[in-house]
């Protein structure tokens, strides 16, 4: 499960006491519930989405320099410092890919702000993984801008979801009016902008506003319905470097099920090899007790029995012998002994032990 948690504008985040927007949405990213309330009432969930309002996110274009992404991240505050108003040193700031004129889209964030923002949400137990604008959910367009336009606020969005906020009024806001020209100046003029109401907020003039920026400005949406979907591709995660969420260690009681049960296998497997073990030492010590038993029933007189089975090859050869038999190789040694001599042998016979050649 995913939980989506909007996160509300305010300069100091005190979203324990503040009612949170949020949505929660199954493994495949179908919405199960929504609703709107304080921390402790939100389900919890393995995945926590924070998404930030467009007013505490402020994003840049700019031409980076070549250089390794731990050195862009040291370099990031102090590019947009033109832009800030307040120390560079306090600002969090992420950057996007370059794109093909050589620019990166910068997000900046306050620090603090966004810190706070982790910290609530960690001690009610709702750990986020991510955070991104909410400008994130309109992008991915070409030459198809989005406004939302609500109560007391508007959000403008672009193809890349760069966002720009602007307070509402009657006539066109200016905020899009400089977005517009600025977008004419790179090339990048919008075809049209969908203009989506929130909170149930009555459109302004479209005609008048298309007819103002020579841009076609047509009905969008809701923007309850656009913040049921999924961020564009690429978008830019701002728990990056040191925001970045640290995996928690587990307890110890995490741990205990598992490792009882290795202990267990392992206490298995050591009892079964002992047991074996055990069991085929017997085994042995029996055969070697009924061997000995053999030998010794074969050959009382013996005083010492070493090694029965040499023992018994031994006995047998000199009874062979005592007897006129074949003793093991006798008939062989003879045989030797003869084939070494000079003479020629025409014939061999081997009886009794002895063996005669002609």
């Amino acid at each position: 499960m995913k939980l989506r948690i909007f996160i509300p504008a305010t300069e100091r985040p005190g979203l324990a006491e503040l009612p949170c927007s949020w949505k929660l949405f199954d493994a495949r990213g179908e919405l199960r519930r929504e609703d709107r309330g304080a921390l402790d009432a939100i389900p919890r969930a393995r995945d926590v989405e924070m998404v930030l309002p467009a007013e505490r996110v402020l994003f840049a274009r700019l031409k980076l320099p070549k250089v390794n992404a731990a050195t862009i991240r040291e370099l990031l505050p102090f590019a947009v410092e033109d832009r800030l108003l307040g120390d560079p040193s306090h600002i969090h700031a992420v950057a996007g890919p370059r794109n093909a004129r050589g620019e990166t889209v910068v997000a900046v964030v306050d620090r603090d702000w966004l810190q706070a923002c982790v910290e609530t949400l960690a001690a009610a137990g709702l750990r986020p993984s991510s955070a991104f604008c909410e400008s994130a959910l309109l992008a991915g367009g070409r030459g198809d801008w989005h406004v939302v336009w609500g109560p007391a606020r508007g959000m403008l969005v672009d193809d890349e979801g760069v966002a720009a906020s602007f307070d509402r009024g009657g006539d066109l806001p200016l905020a899009l009016r400089v977005a517009l020209d600025e977008a004419a100046a790179r090339g990048e003029k919008p075809n049209s902008v969908r203009v989506h109401v929130d909170g149930g907020e009555a459109l302004p003039d479209l005609a008048r506003w298309s007819s103002d920026t020579g841009v076609k400005f047509a009905a969008g949406s809701e923007w309850e319905k656009l913040a049921r979907g999924q961020p564009a591709a690429g978008t830019l995660d701002l728990l990056r470097g040191d925001l970045a969420p640290r995996r928690p260690r587990l307890a110890a009681r995490a741990y205990a099920p598992a490792l009882f049960l290795l202990c267990a296998i392992v206490a298995a497997q050591a009892a079964f090899l002992g047991v074996d073990a055990l069991r085929k030492a017997r085994e042995r010590a029996r055969l070697e007790g009924q061997r000995e038993a053999i030998f010794r029933g074969a050959f009382p007189e013996a005083k010492a029995v070493v090694d029965p089975e040499l023992q018994m090859a031994r006995n047998l050869e000199e009874l062979r012998r005592a007897r006129g038999l074949a003793a093991g190789d006798d008939f062989l040694a003879q045989l030797t002994r003869v084939a070494r001599e000079s003479k020629p042998v025409r014939s061999v016979e081997y009886e009794s032990g002895r063996l005669v050649a002609k």
